[in-house]
């Protein structure tokens, strides 16, 4: 027997408990709007919509401010309980450390652009620049090609593009690009250099057709990993043929130890070529397999001489250290635990050698004399927190959230900043290199 089986008719539309007295018209009518509010409904609870409409992924990659513009306030965040108490601390601390360094970006109008783009990589796309007085978006400022004491590293010669290298501008070929890759600034977003109105996509050219064999290519590979598709292919300006398998291969070849830093920009343009590849779920072969090799064998070296109170050795990876000067100190430590707290699988964020790590960089910072560090360690230091609370706990780099972590726990709980006055003054490195078809990039 039928599930509707009654005396009377059934009705069209299939609904016993529509009524009979309503038109047929009428009752489809009804139903086609459930199906259309029911479709809005599941759409809306599964990606999100702002107040225009827009979907809420989009709005998120949306270009960076203009210059001047008000950034829009933060939601109230209540940072949620973590299941440690130690940890719901430690998280609290990073927070109030990162917001008291937030209020004290890199001034243009005295410090070069070399410092400015060491203000930029803390923080990303939310840092900021202090330029004639006034607060501006230091990946906006930069990527206007703005001065910093009058010098500025972008320039547009014989109708080509140049990228300055040597004091005060950019330390290592293709360096600004790798740190607005890794603030997530689009390649599509706009640049303007003398006059011309480029795009990011015009660097990016810009630095594959640098490439060059047996030359420093870690910044281009930190840059190029982020912009292109893994497979890429292109042609330098001597009409090479390059990839990113051989920037990989090349850079594998170079001695890490003769790399910036101490080598941690070297490790961290391997790391950041094996995540690629692990992300688009490519198995790691040939120069990948080598960086992984690489990679792991200087983490191993790391912990050998890591000191007892959780410091990284002020000698690299050449054996332990421990130097006196603080600027000393924070330069390796915040070198070292950058790369890691990238590199590391998220299932190791908590193993204790990190964290005494974490909470060794986080007292430094709080209690240096004024808070005053030189700019480019500072800069690293800063970035290594950003990057350990981000992937450990989630969380957000805007500023009124990281004060309303930081007051998540009380005030007698976290380390008070130090104060004083006093200025401090970055130190530049030189190099220089050498300048296909539009790259193929990737959309973030």
């Amino acid at each position: 027997m039928s599930l509707f089986a009654t005396d009377r008719p059934a009705p069209r539309c299939g609904w016993p408990f529509v009524r009979r007295s309503v038109p047929a018209a009428a009752r489809c009518a009804v139903v086609v709007y459930l199906i259309i509010g029911l479709g809005w409904l599941l759409t809306r609870a599964t990606i999100g919509w702002n107040s225009v409409g827009v979907p809420a992924s989009a709005a998120q990659d949306a270009s960076i401010p203009k210059l001047h513009d008000e950034v829009q306030p933060a939601d109230t965040h209540h940072p949620a309980p973590l299941a440690s108490p130690e940890q719901h601390l430690r998280r609290a601390q990073i927070a109030h450390c990162l917001s008291v360094y937030f209020e004290k970006p890199v001034d243009a109008d005295r410090l070069r652009p070399w410092s400015m783009m060491h203000g930029l990589i803390a923080y990303g796309q939310r840092s900021q620049l202090r330029v004639g007085g006034e607060l501006v978006n230091a990946a906006e400022y930069l990527c206007l090609n703005g001065a910093g004491n009058n010098v500025r590293i972008l320039s547009w010669d014989a109708g080509r593009l140049d990228a300055k290298i040597g004091p005060g501008v950019q330390g290592h070929p293709g360096q600004l690009l790798a740190i607005l890759a890794q603030a997530g600034v689009p390649a599509d977003h706009p640049l303007a250099v003398d006059g011309q109105d480029l795009t990011l996509v015009d660097l990016i050219e810009y630095e594959m057709r640098g490439c060059k064999s047996k030359t420093e290519l870690t910044f281009r590979l930190i840059a190029l990993t982020h912009y292109l598709e893994p497979h890429s292919v292109w042609v330098n300006e001597a009409g090479e043929k390059w990839s990113l398998a051989r920037l990989v291969s090349e850079e594998c070849q170079q001695p890490i130890e003769a790399g910036a830093c101490g080598g941690t920009h070297r490790l961290m343009a391997l790391s950041r070529a094996i995540r690629q590849l692990e992300e688009h779920q490519i198995p790691l072969t040939g120069p990948w397999l080598q960086a992984d090799r690489i990679t792991n064998a200087y983490e191993e070296r790391a912990w050998r001489y890591q000191n007892p109170n959780g410091s990284f050795s002020t000698q690299f990876f050449n054996g332990t250290g421990r130097d006196a000067d603080l600027t000393r100190r924070v330069y390796a430590h915040g070198h070292i635990l950058e790369w890691l707290a990238y590199k590391l699988p998220e299932n190791r964020l908590t193993e204790p050698r990190l964290l005494a790590a974490v909470d060794y960089l986080v007292h430094q910072l709080m209690t240096a004399p004024g808070l005053e560090i030189d700019v480019g360690p500072r800069g690293h230091a800063l970035h290594a927190l950003a990057i350990y609370y981000q992937r450990a706990f989630g969380e957000s780099l805007d500023a009124e959230q990281l004060r309303a972590v930081a007051h998540s726990v009380p005030a007698t709980e976290r380390i008070p900043a130090q104060s004083a006055k006093a200025v401090a003054l970055p130190a530049a490195e030189p190099h220089r290199p050498a300048p296909s078809p539009r790259p193929i990039l990737r959309r973030r």
